[in-house]
């Protein structure tokens, strides 16, 4: 609970001071479609976890390495179906009730919400059971939220590419220890 605590705390410094309270419709939105993203996890859907991939994160990837969007989700597919294999996940939970959004903006003119949320799971491999801690990325595009794991460095890098406004944002860390 005091680590939940901690991640809580990074992520409220994470925000720079334009950060605002989600709009009731956002926030109902967020949580159905958050709920929604952790059972996928839970229950191993990998189609399910690469659909709520933001699909600009999807067409940069698309574009940057000639393949087409379709069968970049089904190369996403299937790897994420096989880093899944043999691991359980159990416990998932987000920390919804204290979310600020914010707004970024595109070079295009586009204005983009999103909002950090801490996550928490327990994955389970054989006998070792670890609690992971880490933020999700969440951005609305047209209408609808989707996700993106930004738990190190390279993740973050990874958002960067399709929303480049979180270049210089600083997220919270994951953190993960034994569950036992």
């Amino acid at each position: 609970m005091h680590r939940l605590a901690a991640l809580l705390l990074s992520l409220a410094l994470a925000f720079p001071a334009s950060a605002r309270p989600l709009t009731q419709g956002e926030a109902e939105t967020l949580s159905v479609s958050v709920d929604a993203y952790l059972a996928a996890i839970g229950a191993g859907s990998a189609s399910d976890i690469v659909a709520a991939m933001p699909p600009r994160l999807l067409n940069v990837f698309a574009g940057a390495t000639g393949v087409e969007a379709a069968a970049l989700t089904k190369v996403l597919t299937d790897q994420t179906a096989a880093l899944m294999e043999g691991t359980r996940f159990s416990d998932l939970a987000a920390g919804k009730s204290k979310l600020k959004a914010e707004e970024g903006t595109l070079s295009d003119g586009t204005t983009v919400t999103w909002v950090l949320i801490p996550t928490r799971f327990t994955a389970t491999t054989g006998d070792a059971a670890t609690i992971n801690e880490q933020p999700l990325l969440a951005v609305m595009e047209d209408g609808k939220w989707y996700f993106l794991r930004v738990d190190g460095p390279e993740r973050q890098q990874v958002a960067a590419a399709a929303y480049p406004f979180l270049a210089k944002v600083k997220m919270p860390e994951a953190t993960i220890r034994p569950a036992n």
